[in-house]
């Protein structure tokens, strides 16, 4: 690790902790909940945003940053996973110069005010749930990130309603009747498994 990569990862880190530090202020004096408790009380949010910016990715584990360990790599994914689907609304709103159709004016206005309070949404999910999803990343994010340095991938296949499984090397071509049963590829939802394990255990533990 050379100077400039250690002088990026301690930027990004304060930036983070800054963020969480303000964030943890905010919740406290405003609402009277620490930043942890809110995080694991808003699930919803966190998974709005999430199964909105899915849609605009298409398949999400692209974006491998998102389970980063180096925090500027890990932020400007989160800036590329809001801005993706922002730009893909702005782009369905708007309205050609040569076209003639006139839009609803119900449908336009509704749509206008749904946008932007989802735009707000994606705002605060930026502001509020990306530092802290840092270390809960850095944390869950372990195992996928190990997963996707592995040379093989394990394979199955149903014959007879039995199950065959084995594993090949990762450049290997599939033969028919055979898929790829490998999680390495879904690095995002992997993390978010262990999330919810980890959650899920300190919920019950916590009680």
């Amino acid at each position: 690790m050379n100077k400039r990569t250690s002088a990026a990862i301690v930027v990004g880190l304060i930036i983070v902790l800054a963020l969480s530090v303000l964030n943890h202020w905010l919740l406290t004096k405003w609402f009277n909940v620490t930043y942890v408790d809110w995080y694991m009380k808003n699930g919803a949010l966190v998974g709005l945003v999430t199964a909105l910016v899915s849609l605009a990715w298409g398949d999400v584990n692209k974006h491998v940053g998102l389970i980063s360990a180096h925090p500027l790599i890990y932020l400007g994914a989160c800036l590329q996973l809001v801005g993706l689907p922002l730009f893909v609304m702005g782009t369905h709103m708007r309205k050609n110069k040569t076209e003639s159709r006139t839009r609803p004016p119900f449908d336009s206005l509704v749509s206008i005010f749904l946008v932007t309070m989802l735009t707000s949404v994606m705002f605060v999910w930026l502001v509020v749930v990306t530092p802290i999803q840092y270390f809960v990343f850095l944390i869950c994010g372990a195992p996928a990130r190990l997963f996707s340095q592995s040379t093989r991938r394990a394979v199955a296949r149903l014959e007879g309603g039995w199950l065959e499984i084995t594993e090949i090397d990762k450049s290997e071509k599939l033969t028919d009747g055979w898929w790829d049963a490998s999680i390495a590829g879904k690095p995002v939802p992997i993390t978010n498994l262990f999330a919810s394990l980890v959650f899920l255990i300190l919920k019950l533990t916590l009680v």
